[in-house]
């Protein structure tokens, strides 16, 4: 059986997630601070998981979880562009440092692969629709940055640590 890390597990996306791995037979730890997910999304399957409520910009007992887990699902970020505008230092913490955290905790444990959800965001306003993942990087807002500033984290881990990785750009999503 595989033990799943998911964060940002009480959000949209996260929560779909938490169902998916759930019947896949998966053992799943959520990591969340519930700023912005919903602790409804997991009501009905409470039971079934281990829900830790945390901060991940700071280091803490939290990373010990990472131990022998196989796969971490990082989506915990704050997102939205006005608010990242008002409050940059909050955004980059939550994003940056807590990207930062949930590597040295995967590599320091093992992992065997962080899929990281990273941001369309990092292309700004882009030239040509759809856009092509070989467009022009132009983050135009803090939020913006700091997504793509937690996915070079996320390729850099690769690259002088063997981190297995993978760094998903999303666009906008919705259903199930």
């Amino acid at each position: 059986m595989k033990n799943i890390i998911i964060t940002g597990g009480a959000g949209f996306i996260g929560s779909n997630l938490v169902d998916e791995a759930l019947s896949q037979g998966a053992n799943v730890t959520v990591i969340d601070n519930f700023s912005t997910g919903r602790i409804q999304n997991l009501d009905h399957i409470k039971d079934q998981i281990t829900i830790i409520k945390t901060d991940i910009s700071k280091s803490g007992d939290w990373q010990n979880k990472f131990d022998k887990t196989d796969y971490v699902f990082h989506l915990a970020a704050l997102a939205d562009i006005v608010p990242s505008i008002e409050n940059p230092e909050q955004y980059y913490n939550s994003n940056v440092n807590g990207t930062f955290n949930i590597l040295e905790a995967s590599r320091s444990y093992k992992v065997k692969k962080v899929i990281y959800a990273a941001s369309s965001s990092c292309y700004g306003i882009p030239d040509n629709f759809p856009t092509n993942e070989e467009a022009e990087i132009r983050p135009q807002y803090p939020y913006a940055l700091t997504k793509f500033l937690g996915e070079q984290l996320v390729m850099h881990w690769y690259s002088v640590y063997r981190l297995p990785v993978i760094s998903l750009r999303f666009f906008n999503v919705y259903g199930p």
